[in-house]
């Protein structure tokens, strides 16, 4: 659009200096309508301008290294398309930091349009996109004209599985006895004589036949020290994406078998003891800055199965 503004001025001005020069009635007409034809360019866009919007619709959180895409909708309902659009993305990551980027889309002559683009997923973090300049140009293109402007979306890239080295047996180290389980399924059980108010669905039957007499197949459930993974916020990228892919790994063999834990972020503790619970507590740390600090464990630490999760050697040789 520049160009044509070049090529306006430029023709206005030559008109111009010939009228000041001549004053003849033809070159008097030439810069009238010169000076004319924009206004009525201006009035002919101004419906498609007044009920224009744009809008992104975010796509799904996504893991580390895969592919996410958000799609830019713009619209208008006058009864003639714009003559083109101009629209300047921005993206920010909220947690890896660095510098803003900024996309710069132009469409031709549409009423209605959808675009689909990729976004960066090789940093973890949530990446806040929004539209940070919106216009339509009139059919000269010498006037760009503001539209309505959507909110911004966000698409979370979330840590990937990284197994630390070695794996920690957390599961096997912190059980500690068994006992009887009041109700529900139980992979582990005790055999017992039968004793009066057993309920008849516990009865091991085919033992019972060999034996003679009733025995009862106990659900015993497992007696467990309190787990407590410990994490540092290292002020290196590369050492805090390392320990939070190996936490999302450990939650993950965790939350197979239903076994609660605390975590220790920093100086926050948090209680991990649902799919929910994870989630809300990583996307809300992805959602803001990465400032470094040390690890204070809490006063339950003494009782518990404390297992420190430390940068990969990869990530250690990075920084």
């Amino acid at each position: 659009m520049a160009a044509r503004r070049i090529i306006y001025f430029a023709l206005l001005i030559t008109v111009g200096i010939l009228h000041f020069a001549y004053g003849q009635y033809m070159t008097h007409f030439m810069l009238i309508f010169l000076l004319c034809i924009p206004v009525l360019s201006l009035l002919l866009s101004l419906p498609a301008a007044l009920s224009a919007n744009t809008l992104l619709l975010g796509g799904e959180d996504i893991c580390r290294g895969r592919e996410s895409r958000v799609r830019l909708r713009a619209k208008c309902r006058g009864p003639l398309p714009p003559e083109a659009w101009s629209i300047t993305l921005e993206a920010q990551n909220l947690f890896a930091g660095g510098s803003t980027t900024h996309q710069k889309i132009k469409i031709g002559s549409h009423k209605k349009l959808e675009k689909v683009f990729s976004t960066d997923t090789s940093k973890l973090g949530a990446i806040r996109y929004r539209i940070k300049r919106a216009v339509i140009f009139d059919y000269l293109g010498l006037f760009p004209i503001p539209v309505k402007k959507g909110g911004s979306v966000t698409v979370t890239v979330l840590p990937d599985k990284e197994i630390p080295v070695p794996e920690p047996a957390l599961i096997e180290n912190s059980a500690m006895a068994l006992r009887p389980k009041p109700q529900g399924f139980s992979e582990e059980h005790e055999l017992r004589p039968y004793r009066d108010g057993d309920p008849i669905n516990l009865i091991h039957w085919k033992l019972s036949l060999k034996m003679d007499d009733y025995i009862i197949r106990e659900p015993q459930e497992i007696v467990r020290r309190e787990i407590l993974l410990v994490i540092d916020k290292p002020a290196d990228y590369e050492q805090h994406r390392s320990v939070l892919e190996q936490l999302c790994f450990l939650n993950g063999v965790l939350a197979e078998q239903q076994v609660p834990y605390l975590l220790q972020y920093g100086r926050d503790t948090v209680l991990i003891d649902s799919i929910n619970a994870y989630d809300d507590f990583i996307r809300g740390i992805l959602s803001e800055p990465a400032h470094p600090a040390k690890a204070t464990l809490p006063d339950i630490a003494n009782d518990a199965l404390i297992y420190r999760i430390t940068p990969g050697k990869e990530a250690r040789n990075e920084a």
